[in-house]
C-alpha cells in the first residue's frame, strides 16, 4: 500500500494514498485490522423485479461515457445516490446491473467528474492519487427505476481522508446544486450502535449528528454541531412498499454470503459475540418501523473510524443507531447550499456488529482500549463489508421504486 506524509498540526503523519483507506493514519488499527483480511464477495444472479421497476442504465445529457466532464451539469436528476468504496459500489452494482465489476473498464463506461477541479484541488489534502492525479473528483452513471431518474455517483473525495479543508463539502454543494435532485441518498457500510443491530441490518434516517476530534477553521459550525451533539433533521416521507417488498424478498438474498463471513471469522478466539446470520436482515425506517433498543435513529458521522462496544467506550449510544464517516457531511453541505434544497436520507447497512471484548486490566489507558476495539471490529468489516452492503442496495432499490 502506497503511503505519503501528511502535515497534521505540527506532526507529520504518514497516510495511505490508494485502496479504500487512502487518507487514513497508516497506524490506524481499524484499518490494518481491516486489510489483514479478504472481503467474502458473492455474486447475487439474476433478480426478478415487480411492477417494470428493475433499474435500466440511461444517459447524461451532452456527454460521452469514458469522458471528463469540466463543465456544468444541466442534467436535472431525482436522486442523486452518494457511494464512497470500490466494494460498496461493487454490491449495489450486482444488485442494480447484475455486474458487479468495478474495474478501470468499467469506469470508462461512467462519466468522470471533474467541474471546477483546479480549484478544488487546492483545498485536497491526501486521497487517491490515481483519480485526483486524472482530474476527477468523482464517477457518474445515470439510471432509471420506472419514471424515476436517478444518478450514482461515486465519490473520489471523503470527508476525512483530505485534510481540513474538507474539500468534500462543497464539491458536494456544486454536484447537488447542478443536478437539482429531489433527494439525496447517502449509502454504504457502518458500524451497528447498540447490541440490537446485526450484521446485514439497514437504518433508513433521516437524522444525521457529527462526532469530531478536531476542529476545521472552514466550517466553525461543524465544531459547534458535534460539541452540543446537535441533530440535522429533515423530514422525508418515504413510501415503504417496496422497502417492505425488499426485506421480505431480497435481503434473504445475502444470507448465503453473509453465513460465508460467519464461517470465515466466527469461530475465531474472541469472536464469540459475533451472530450467525440465519434470517434475514432487518431494513429498519425512521418514522416507519424503527430499530428496537434505546438509540435514537440517527447515523452518526465521525472524523475518524469509530467503534460502539458493549462498555460504550467511544459514548456513542445516546447519539444514534448507525456509526460512519461521511452522511452528516453530506448533509451539512446540503443544509449551508441557498434556495432550494434537496431532502436527504441516509441507508446504511451495519458491515459489524457492537463490539464485545473481555474486561481491560487495570491501567490500560483509553488510546489502548479505543485501539483493542476497532482491531476487532476492523477484522469484521474487511471480511462482512460486501456482502452486508448488499442489503444496502435492496434498500436503496426500494426507497426510489417507491417514488413512482
Amino acid at each position: 500500500m502506497v503511503t505519503k506524509a501528511v502535515r497534521i498540526g505540527g506532526d507529520t503523519a504518514k497516510k495511505f494514498t490508494r485502496g479504500p483507506f487512502a487518507g487514513v493514519d497508516v497506524n490506524d488499527s481499524f484499518a490494518i485490522a481491516a486489510m489483514s483480511e479478504s472481503p467474502v464477495v458473492v455474486q447475487l444472479g439474476k433478480i426478478s423485479f415487480p411492477d417494470n421497476l428493475a433499474p435500466a442504465a440511461s444517459t447524461l445529457n451532452g456527454h460521452t461515457p469514458g469522458t471528463t466532464i469540466t463543465t456544468a451539469l444541466n442534467d436535472q436528476s431525482d436522486v442523486v445516490v452518494l457511494l464512497y468504496t470500490d466494494l460498496e459500489i461493487s454490491a449495489l452494482l450486482d444488485m442494480f446491473t447484475g455486474d458487479s465489476t468495478w474495474s478501470p473498464a468499467r469506469k470508462k463506461s461512467w462519466y468522470g467528474y471533474g467541474h471546477n477541479f483546479g480549484e478544488f484541488n487546492k483545498l485536497i489534502d491526501g486521497g487517491d492519487d490515481d483519480a485526483l492525479k486524472a482530474g476527477i473528483l468523482g464517477y457518474l452513471f445515470p439510471m432509471t427505476i420506472g419514471n424515476v431518474r436517478l444518478l450514482l455517483y461515486k465519490t473520489e473525495l471523503h470527508p476525512k481522508n483530505n485534510g481540513k479543508e474538507i474539500p468534500f463539502i462543497p464539491v458536494i454543494k456544486q454536484l447537488v446544486g447542478e443536478l437539482k435532485p429531489k433527494l439525496l441518498i447517502s449509502t454504504g457500510t457502518a458500524g451497528a450502535i447498540g447490541s440490537h443491530i446485526q450484521c446485514g441490518d439497514v437504518a433508513i434516517t433521516d437524522s444525521a449528528r457529527l462526532h469530531l476530534q478536531e476542529t476545521y477553521a472552514a466550517f466553525p459550525t461543524l465544531d459547534t454541531l458535534s460539541q452540543n451533539k446537535t441533530e440535522l433533521k429533515n423530514a422525508v416521507t418515504v413510501n415503504d412498499k417496496y422497502i417492505k417488498y425488499a426485506a421480505q424478498n431480497f435481503s434473504k438474498l445475502s444470507l448465503p454470503g453473509l453465513q460465508q463471513c460467519y464461517a470465515k471469522i466466527g469461530s475465531r478466539s474472541g469472536y464469540s459475540f459475533l451472530k450467525k446470520n440465519t434470517t434475514a436482515p432487518g431494513i429498519y425506517v425512521t418514522s416507519v418501523n424503527p430499530a428496537p433498543g434505546l438509540q435514537p435513529m440517527d447515523i452518526v458521522s465521525a472524523d475518524y473510524l469509530t467503534v460502539d462496544d458493549k462498555n460504550d467506550s467511544e459514548g456513542l449510544q445516546n447519539m444514534g443507531i448507525m456509526n460512519d464517516t461521511d452522511d452528516a457531511f453530506a448533509f451539512y453541505a446540503i443544509e449551508q447550499m441557498s434556495g432550494q434544497k434537496p431532502k436527504w436520507l441516509s441507508v446504511r447497512n451495519a458491515s459489524e456488529p457492537q463490539i464485545v471484548v473481555p474486561a481491560f486490566p487495570a491501567g490500560t489507558t483509553p488510546t489502548q482500549i479505543i485501539d483493542k476495539l476497532k482491531s476487532v471490529a476492523g477484522a469484521i468489516y474487511g471480511v462482512y463489508q460486501y456482502c452486508t452492503t448488499l442489503n444496502s442496495a435492496f434498500a436503496c432499490w426500494g426507497v426510489m421504486a417507491g417514488m413512482n
